[in-house]
């Protein structure tokens, strides 16, 4: 019931603190002060290409599904960006993420190589657009029940915006 109060006052950041204090929780919770958000920003919504080799690309057709990319090919590395989302006849909802730190929601449009998106701030509600080149991630088979969590929520807050229009 708390939850569901939450998530439709659009308070993410409560939400995230919610789940962290209940039992399974996420792996990551939200920060309580701003103190990393220029940190989180700067790594999740970096305009440099990830420092890796290139990944291959030979499976980044996009049919409907749930997704995960990475800086790196293996899941949950410290200080690497993740995205997950959710793929739907091409609209998009998901969320950024650095392991066990804050995350941002997202929601757009993609293709084959590209994602198209509004990058939803956790903090302050403001939105930007971002591109995303998936070439330049690696794709992740492995979706862990904290990637399914994020990305409920991300979902459930954004969903008018895209699935519902």
């Amino acid at each position: 019931m708390v939850l569901t109060y939450l998530i439709l006052t659009g308070s993410l950041e409560a939400i995230a603190i919610v789940l962290a204090l209940s039992p399974g929780n996420l792996s990551i919770a939200l920060p309580a002060g701003r103190a990393h958000n220029s940190e989180i920003k700067s790594g999740v919504f970096s305009s440099q290409s990830p420092p890796n080799p290139e990944p291959d690309t030979a499976s980044t057709g996009l049919a409907d599904g749930i997704y995960l990319y990475g800086q790196s090919s293996q899941p949950e590395e410290i200080k690497q960006e993740y995205f997950v989302f959710e793929m739907r006849q091409s609209k998009v909802v998901g969320a950024f993420y650095l392991p066990r730190s804050a995350f941002y929601c997202f929601y757009g449009t993609g293709d084959r190589t590209q994602l198209n998106l509004t990058v939803v701030d956790t903090y302050d509600g403001s939105r930007s657009p971002y591109s995303v080149n998936l070439e330049q991630y690696y794709p992740i088979s492995t979706i862990s029940e904290n990637d399914h969590r994020i990305l409920g929520l991300c979902t459930e807050a954004h969903k008018e915006q895209v699935w519902e229009k």
